[in-house]
């Protein structure tokens, strides 16, 4: 079984490295906004699609609430353990901008979160940065990525990609088929 950082490191490798796709009948998804598409990437067959919409979330502890924007997230039908999200962020424009953003949903979606890495990267022929590294979520110990994508027209698409320690490895090759499918709209 890897170790957070090794699986962390896993994931930044492989699924952002984008050097090969697999075939396969993964669904197109869309984030939208005021009738234009921002970007798509494809849905591995069997995970499911959540959608939410513009709403507040209440931190757990804190009991802070903060707005969020529409939220797709991902996580495969066959179990827990893996979970993506991506959303776009109005008014996020620059690294700088999402990094501060990132800063601010963070504690919302890993605790005691330690970043281990940061990088640069192309997707879907963007320039993206990440970052990398582990925490805890609803009590468990997980590793984390988060991406920042460069869209057009003053945007940026953030993903999270968060998984438990011990959860099956076999859930990052559908990462994987989402970061490889990712197209920024036109």
């Amino acid at each position: 079984m890897p170790t957070l950082p090794s699986l962390a490191a896993a994931i930044l490798a492989v699924s952002l490295g984008l050097a090969a796709s697999t075939a396969g009948a993964d669904t197109p998804v869309s984030y939208t906004e005021g009738g234009s598409t921002l970007f798509t990437f494809d849905a591995p067959d069997f995970w499911t699609v959540h959608v939410g919409g513009p709403r507040d979330l209440a931190d757990p502890r804190t009991r802070d609430t903060r707005p969020v924007n529409r939220v797709i997230g991902l996580q495969p039908a066959t179990g827990q353990g893996v979970w993506v999200g991506f959303v776009s962020p109005p008014g996020v424009r620059t690294f700088s901008d999402a990094r501060d953003y990132l800063a601010e949903i963070g504690p919302f979606l890993v605790r005691d979160s330690v970043v281990e890495r940061q990088g640069e990267r192309l997707i879907g022929g963007r320039a993206a940065r990440t970052l990398a590294g582990h925490g805890r979520r609803n009590g468990r110990a997980v590793s984390f990525t988060a991406v920042a994508i460069d869209l057009p027209r003053d945007r940026m698409a953030i993903a999270v990609v968060v998984i438990e320690a011990g959860s099956p490895t076999d859930g990052i090759a559908g990462v994987n088929r989402m970061f490889a499918s990712f197209r920024a709209g036109r």
